[in-house]
């Protein structure tokens, strides 16, 4: 296996990395537009055969959204996807200025909330913050 990590991949490669753990693929157009507004992107690729990405949404204020964590299951426990989110989380910082403080949030896949606790996430509702929540709607 000879890993490497881009910012870049194709709208057609997200959708392969989600039906790889079972997530509902969603339209080509949806996946290059939200792949073109993404703050930062980080795809790992084993040759040219993409086998994971992890997307950050910053508004270069003071909050971060990670979202899309993605790891083939063939590939996942070699440290690529924490390969993946540290780089994220080192990018945002990098972009913030000395002394600012960053909020960054996720919605874990179930079952998931572990391996972002080793990055510091915290499981919500906790004693700061309620229950998190989300809503899909289809036009």
């Amino acid at each position: 296996m000879s890993l490497r990590y881009t910012d870049k991949m194709t709208g057609a490669e997200y959708n392969e990395l989600r039906v790889s753990v079972e997530w509902r693929p969603i339209t080509e157009g949806q996946a290059e537009r939200g792949l073109a507004h993404t703050t930062f992107l980080v795809a790992a690729r084993d040759g040219e055969r993409i086998v994971g990405m992890g997307r950050m949404l910053f508004d270069f204020g003071y909050t971060a959204y990670l979202g899309d964590v993605i790891v083939r299951p063939e590939y996942q426990g070699q440290g690529i996807g924490r390969q993946i989110v540290q780089s994220l989380i080192d990018q945002t910082m990098d972009a913030a200025f000395a002394g600012e403080r960053i909020m960054f949030i996720l919605g874990a896949a179930q079952g998931k909330e572990p391996f972002y606790e080793k990055f510091g996430f915290k499981r919500r509702p906790n004693e700061f913050s309620g229950d998190g929540m989300s809503m899909w709607r289809r036009k």
